[in-house]
C-alpha cells in the first residue's frame, strides 16, 4: 500500500538495491573482484562478479513485482494469448 509520505517502503529497498549493485560494480567497490583468479562457473573473478551483481538486481526486482501485484490485488498476465 501506498503511503501518504511518499513511496513504500519495499520501493525505497529495491532503489537501495540497485545503488549497492551498482556501487559494488564500480570503483571502489569492484576492488576486491578486479582478479581473475580463482574462477567461478568457468568464468574469470571478476566477470562473475558483475553477474553475480546482476542476479542481485534481478532478484530485487521480481521480489517488488510480486510484492506490488501483491499490495494491488491484480494477477500478472500469463502470456500466449492476445485478446482480439
Amino acid at each position: 500500500m501506498k503511503r501518504a509520505g511518499g513511496p513504500p517502503l519495499r520501493h525505497k529497498l529495491l532503489l537501495a538495491v540497485v545503488l549497492l549493485a551498482l556501487g559494488l560494480c564500480i570503483w571502489p567497490g569492484y576492488l576486491p573482484a578486479a582478479r581473475i583468479e580463482p574462477y567461478l562457473f568457468g568464468l574469470p573473478f571478476g566477470l562473475a562478479w558483475i553477474v553475480l551483481c546482476l542476479v542481485l538486481v534481478f532478484a530485487a526486482l521480481v521480489l517488488t513485482f510480486r510484492a506490488d501485484m501483491r499490495a494491488t490485488g491484480e494477477k500478472p498476465e500469463r502470456g500466449g494469448k492476445h485478446a482480439d
